[in-house]
């Protein structure tokens, strides 16, 4: 699959913030004004509509995950789904094909049909619903399905792991109830590889939780996990309202986010950033302490471990991703801004670079990643998939506009 791109010029960027450039030249990959999947044919397609099982108004997709196959030049972009409503979202992800519908992008369900339909039934092939995606340098996909259909608990949370060579299931982890008790959204897994020994299992994930402030590491070599618990992971009241583009909702997510300083720091000093959704702070933890389960027998006792940047946002941010120099990339909700942050300097507005104000293009970006350029790994490019989720929680969401788009630039 070729990826076309278009073009467009960042507007002028305000003194008061930091400092500028111009180089950051996002392109626009893909748009959608409403989500079109493949259907097998028109009458299956016509049958999901009739019976409420595709309603294009209820889908709202949360995230994007560009991947490249080196040997076979195969690209492909997954966009994931979630089943935010109890109908009307028939696949909770999939990947973008070379086809259109209306002049939207369709999208064929990931690795087939079968794995979406009758989630109720909590089959041992199954994707329930998730929110986000992560890829991994071992050609890896991780998958972290929380289970949950418009907000019901409907089958166990689950880490499944799919090999991108062959689009098969190469390992399945169903998190234990006294580590989500029907509560979790375990929704923003990211993957560390320690290792490419033995098929590259000694491979950590880390997954945020917002719905119950938790931190989820899971060992692939163990093929166990715990969960954590800090204060530092809790949303701020203070920060439970939105208003984006006039459209307004509440939200009283905890961590969200979670991004891995460069694998050069080594694994003494790597860092684990994160923040939650709705408060205006940003924290890191080590990850060598992450890896030792005896440190949170107790939870909140290990205040210690977690660290918090003394200066504060003046509103919620919803992701952030590193580059392999270390820089920081995080959104501003509210006023529609992407940032970069040095780590080694204050967090504070004067340290921030704005690399994109397109305040009507770049709302809500609920996905951002910093991934390898194919054909040279030692460049990166940044990923950006602006979801407008404003306006589906306001009922706004209408299809006579572009509400959905992915961006890319080059770092």
């Amino acid at each position: 699959m070729k990826i076309s791109a278009m073009i467009f010029i960042l507007t002028v960027i305000p003194f008061s913030w930091g400092w500028g450039k111009d180089e950051y030249d996002f392109k626009l990959i893909y748009q959608w004004k409403q989500i079109e999947y493949k259907f097998h044919s028109e009458e299956q397609r016509s049958e999901a509509i009739q019976n409420g099982t595709f309603d294009i108004g209820k889908i709202e997709p949360i995230d994007a995950q560009y991947t490249f196959n080196e040997y076979t030049d195969e690209e492909r972009i997954f966009v994931v789904t979630p089943r935010l409503r109890k109908t009307g979202t028939p696949a909770a992800i999939g990947v973008i094909i070379n086809e259109t519908r209306d002049g939207n992008p369709v999208i064929e369900p990931y690795p087939s049909w079968s794995w979406h339909l009758e989630p109720e039934k909590c089959k041992y092939h199954r994707i329930v619903s998730l929110f986000r995606v992560w890829w991994d340098e071992c050609d890896r996909l991780w998958i972290s399905d929380i289970g949950v259909i418009g907000g019901d608990f409907i089958c166990p949370p689950q880490i499944l792991v799919f090999d991108l060579k062959t689009d098969k299931l190469l390992h399945k982890y169903e998190i234990p109830y006294d580590q989500h008790n029907n509560v979790s959204w375990f929704i923003s897994p990211m993957a560390e590889v320690e290792s490419y020994d033995n098929q590259c299992e000694n491979t950590w994930l880390y997954l945020a939780d917002p719905n119950d402030s938790k931190l989820l590491v899971y060992s692939l070599k163990q093929d166990t996990s715990w969960s954590i618990q800090d204060k530092s992971f809790e949303p701020d009241p203070e920060y439970y309202n939105y208003t984006i583009d006039g459209d307004s909702f509440s939200y009283a997510d905890g961590i969200i986010t979670v991004a891995l300083s460069p694998a050069s720091d080594g694994l003494e000093y790597r860092k684990l950033y994160y923040h939650a959704m709705s408060n205006n702070k940003e924290s890191w933890v080590y990850v060598k302490d992450l890896k030792n389960r005896d440190n949170f027998e107790i939870p909140y006792e290990a205040t210690e471990l977690f660290h918090t940047y003394k200066d504060r946002r003046d509103q919620q941010s919803i992701t952030e991703g590193i580059d392999r120099d270390g820089y920081v990339y995080f959104s501003l909700l509210i006023d529609v801004l992407l940032v970069k942050w040095d780590p080694n300097t204050p967090y504070r507005k004067e340290n921030w670079e704005i690399i994109n104000d397109d305040y009507e293009r770049m709302q809500f970006p609920s996905g951002l990643k910093v991934l390898p350029r194919k054909g040279n790994k030692r460049q990166e490019v940044l990923w950006v998939f602006a979801a407008a989720y404003q306006r589906f929680e306001a009922g706004t969401l209408f299809g006579n506009r572009t509400n959905f788009r992915l961006f890319a630039v080059d770092l």
